[in-house]
């Protein structure tokens, strides 16, 4: 009767635990879609000059339904859209709906009342909202949070439903607990005899692998019992699996490692942009204006603002391209012209300190997406033309091999020590004093966005760096 009285309190608490991670999973997945709708307007905000005060337009819902369909087809039975104070409900979409293949367009007339309160409430408090709507058979999560400030009061809501049917599933325990407790009483004494038999078995077992460290167990011997050495062959089975395991668990990790580095700097390129876009337009105005005046009116501190400009113009494009590396464009590309221009785009700085270029490529077409690599080879030679000495040399060349795309800039620099070889690719790491230190880390997160490798290379003349990509259909 104690038995059965604790396996009931048992299964309760496992059933109501159950109904809770029923809502979490569904909250958490509400919650990360509205996150990430948010996060993919905020960039999309960023393209204008100026926040539209609102959006209203054809054009503009086109492209919000667009953003929604990208951001909720990877949350399965999550509809959202997004809000405004002024203009209702703008956008909708519901990639997920199984209505029988007839996509779902109109936002539900039943929950519309609710999201508007939501979505409202978040617009004034500033802040995510977050409401569940308990019902006999399920529960709504509703999630609002805002998304443009000004005139444009705009807020993303995302939903979803978390399906509990608590009655039937507790009448169904209720029934188990009775067969549960007379399967308990008539195999009690049972049980209590078949564990005297496994016990000395058992604690053999347990000794031989205390006894032996975890990273090593050695292959457990049978006991004699069936059953148990069915377990014995299972355990020396999975020991074999985990030597395995760790070596790929190490790779793994190496990679998760530099995906954290690429999604941090994406977050933090994509708040720089947002923040220096229009102090940039605003000094470049100005400095226009005064370039019209006369030539003895400051016209050389001018023209130094317009320097200026143009080089936070550029780090301001290098933070934006990290940003759009999952919207990568893969096209076959002609290697040898585009070897070609991308040298001629640095022979002017070259030129400045009579460095030699050379380049060769083959005559074949690779599939990559051209603006992109653009600048990652750009970063590479310009990183050459800035470390090479006076009179020295730089050389490109790509090759082809066993479906691999191999690109290699090498140069009469004084080269990169073994231990820096991988730290100068982390970002705003530079070996100048003048140096963003941005060009080799965005280079690498362009290259391997292609599934491809970006490394320093041991050389016998000064620094060489690889590229290496993959095979891969446009």
């Amino acid at each position: 009767m104690v038995i059965c009285v604790a396996l009931a309190f048992l299964l309760m608490s496992i059933f109501r635990l159950g109904i809770s991670a029923q809502i979490g999973h569904v909250q958490t997945q509400v919650e990360s879609a509205a996150a990430l709708t948010a996060q993919r307007f905020n960039a999309y905000e960023a393209s204008f000059p100026q926040t539209p005060s609102s959006f209203a337009t054809d054009q503009h819902r086109r492209e919000l339904t667009l953003i929604l369909q990208l951001v909720l087809a990877d949350f399965k039975e999550v509809e959202g859209g997004f809000w405004s104070a002024r203009d209702g409900f703008l956008a909708y979409a519901y990639p997920s709906y199984g209505g029988g293949g007839v996509p779902k367009k109109d936002v539900p007339e039943a929950e519309a009342a609710r999201i508007a309160d939501v979505a409202q409430a978040a617009l004034n408090s500033g802040r995510p909202q977050t409401h569940s709507f308990p019902s006999e058979t399920e529960t709504l999560i509703l999630r609002a949070q805002p998304a443009a400030a000004g005139d444009a009061r705009l807020a993303v809501w995302t939903m979803s439903r978390a399906h509990v049917r608590a009655a039937a599933a507790y009448q169904k325990l209720m029934l188990g607990f009775g067969a549960l407790f007379v399967f308990a009483l008539l195999s009690g004494a049972g049980v209590l005899w078949f564990l005297q038999s496994w016990t000395a078995r058992v604690r053999a077992l347990e000794k031989a692998i205390a006894s032996t460290p975890s990273e090593e167990l050695p292959p457990l011997k049978p006991t004699g019992e069936r059953e148990l050495d069915r377990i014995v062959n299972a355990l020396n089975q999975l020991n074999a699996k985990l030597k395995t395991a760790r070596d790929e668990s190490r790779a793994l990790s190496e990679k998760l490692a530099r995906a954290d580095r690429a999604a941090a700097l994406g977050r933090m390129a994509a708040q720089i942009a947002h923040e220096i876009r229009n102090p940039i337009a605003s000094m470049r105005l100005k400095a226009e204006n005064a370039l019209v005046k006369p030539l003895e009116q400051q016209s050389a501190a001018l023209r130094a603002i317009l320097d200026g400009i143009k080089r936070l113009d550029d780090l301001l494009e290098r933070l934006l391209a990290i940003t759009r590396l999952g919207e990568l464009r893969r096209a076959p590309v002609a290697l040898k012209p585009w070897l070609q221009v991308r040298i001629d785009n640095v022979r002017e700085q070259a030129a400045q300190t009579n460095l030699a270029l050379s380049g060769d490529a083959p005559d074949a077409e690779w599939n990559f997406d051209e603006k992109s690599m653009s600048r990652a080879l750009d970063n590479l030679l310009l990183n050459a033309v800035q470390h090479t000495p006076h009179g020295g040399w730089i050389k490109a060349n790509i090759q082809l091999h066993n479906e691999r795309c191999r690109i290699a800039i090498e140069d009469s620099g004084p080269g990169i020590a073994p231990e820096q070889r991988e730290k100068i690719f982390e970002p705003f790491v530079s070996t100048r004093g003048n140096g963003a230190g941005l060009g080799l880390s965005i280079a690498r997160e362009i290259v391997e966005a292609h599934g491809g490798t970006l490394r320093c290379v041991e050389s016998t003349n000064g620094a060489r760096f690889e590229i290496e990509l993959p095979c891969l259909k446009s």
